[in-house]
């Protein structure tokens, strides 16, 4: 038995950067139709072996204003950044807001300098029930 076709969109949530100390890199998904978000933080390793790994924080907001956003996760890297690392929420959008908005804020000295990247999935379900591709969206059968 065939099930409903689903749609993932993938986007750059954080282009690749270098987030120097206290500083904040950021980014927003509109997740209007999605179903699931798994969101991929890539951290660089660490520059210095005494380094304390960024606060990620996970939010939520049915409008744009970046005051508005609540946190729904907010916690300090897990992974030993002696190797580059990554980290990866997956986000049941039901009953969640329109928005997701990702912030990666590093400590306050200049050991704790990083480069972050992040990307991000939305899975919608589809009505149709063939395999097609679209620019960056794929189409499969689930």
């Amino acid at each position: 038995m065939l099930g409903r076709a689903q749609e993932m969109d993938e986007a750059i949530l954080i282009a690749p950067q270098a987030v120097t100390n206290t500083q904040t890199a950021s980014g927003r998904v509109d997740t209007v139709g999605a179903k699931y978000a798994s969101i991929r933080i890539a951290l660089a390793s660490e520059a210095n072996t005494n380094a304390i790994g960024p606060e990620l924080s996970l939010l939520e907001c049915d409008t744009t204003v970046v005051t508005n956003f609540a946190t729904i996760v907010a916690d300090k890297t897990a992974i030993d950044l002696t190797a580059a690392g990554q980290v990866t929420y997956h986000v049941d959008l039901r009953g969640r807001k329109r928005y997701l908005r990702l912030t990666v804020t590093t400590e306050t000295t200049t050991n704790d300098n990083i480069t972050v990247g992040a990307v991000t999935s939305l899975l919608k379900e589809e009505s149709r029930k063939t395999v097609a591709t679209s620019g960056t969206s794929v189409v499969c059968i689930v």
